[in-house]
């Protein structure tokens, strides 16, 4: 699952990966380096956003430094191949997606989450403000753009059906990348994939006003939008590492969800191209996320990964089962 900017987003990817020359990845090896500290290379999943404020955060304030690591945040010449890159040991650790990881899983790929950045889906299905959709059920009769990934028409399926209405009803359009300028432009009725907290205020920030659907309120089962993976290998022959890493993204997130002002600033220093105020409202809507009240932060459910997994089955994105038990694990996260 890939997130979807704006087309300006794109832009500013091609620029950070001209300017920055993040072509291809490699880890560093895990020798320490002059100043003590381990190099660890983390994949993004996509450039740097406010989904990403508790990683830049644990960079910028140094929580990694203290854990003895230097990490850095490296943006993939190719974002769909992030997990094959762990998985073949090539990096050992990326930001992904559950529905991703299930899926790689599924393939034979050795990958695992260890911990959730973003613990809530954050995909949705979004309208405009101004429409008479005033719920999924109203989306017959209408068209959704789609970025085209498999994922999205199960979502969008479960979403109408789980409020009552007839998807088969509902016409999908392939708009690639551009679901928001799509929807803006009133060339879809709706778009599916776009995210709550990103799009929603993008689209504000040029004065459209939306409204959005969230998937996991109309049927979908929860899942985590993103999470921490490293292989089977690196957790099995490097445990104190993922422990480190960890501990100080626990603290990151802990720190963006409180110090917000601050998180706009590393971020806005990770991509210049980012505007401050819509960085800042999007951070204040994903803050909690960061550090949940009623959950440890960076904490999974394997029951609703069970769930979630069962469901990715039935809508037949899987294959085959998935364990959820290889598939993740909590035993890595600091004590509570």
């Amino acid at each position: 699952m890939i997130h979807h900017p704006l087309a300006r987003a794109l832009t500013a990817l091609a620029l950070l990966l001209g300017a920055l020359g993040l072509a291809g990845c490699g880890d560093e090896g895990g020798e320490p380096g002059a100043d003590g500290l381990t190099p660890v290379e983390i994949l993004l999943d996509w450039y740097p956003n406010a989904d990403h404020a508790g990683l830049y955060g644990a960079m910028g304030e140094d929580h990694f430094a203290d854990e003895g690591l230097a990490v850095s945040a490296v943006v993939p010449s190719d974002t769909a191949a992030a997990l094959k890159e762990v998985g073949a040991g090539r990096v050992r650790f990326a930001i992904s997606y559950e529905p991703e990881v299930l899926l790689a899983r599924s393939q034979g790929i050795p990958v695992v989450a260890v911990g959730a950045l973003i613990t809530k889906p954050l995909n949705s299905i979004i309208v405009r403000a101004d429409s008479d959709i005033a719920s999924p059920r109203d989306l017959e009769g209408r068209t959704v753009g789609q970025a085209g990934l498999p994922l999205e028409r199960p979502l969008l399926e479960t979403v109408v059906r789980g409020d009552g209405g007839d998807p088969s009803r509902v016409t999908l359009r392939n708009v690639g990348f551009n679901l928001a300028p799509a929807l803006a432009g009133g060339r879809v009725d709706a778009v599916v994939g776009a995210y709550w907290n990103i799009e929603s205020v993008d689209l504000a920030a040029q004065g459209v006003e939306t409204r959005a659907f969230r998937v996991e309120e109309f049927g979908v089962p929860e899942y985590d939008e993103l999470v921490l993976v490293t292989s089977d290998e690196v957790a099995e022959q490097e445990p104190d590492l993922v422990r480190s890493v960890l501990a100080g993204l626990r603290r990151g997130q802990d720190w963006a969800a409180t110090d917000q002002s601050g998180a706009v600033e590393h971020l806005l220093r990770a991509n210049p191209d980012l505007e401050a105020e819509v960085v800042a409202d999007q951070i204040a809507l994903t803050a909690p996320l960061f550090s949940p009240e009623e959950e440890p932060t960076l904490g999974m459910d394997r029951e609703e990964w069970t769930a979630f997994a069962a469901w990715m089955r039935e809508s037949g994105l899987l294959e085959a089962d998935v364990d959820a038990a290889q598939a993740m694990t909590t035993r890595f996260l600091p004590a509570s």
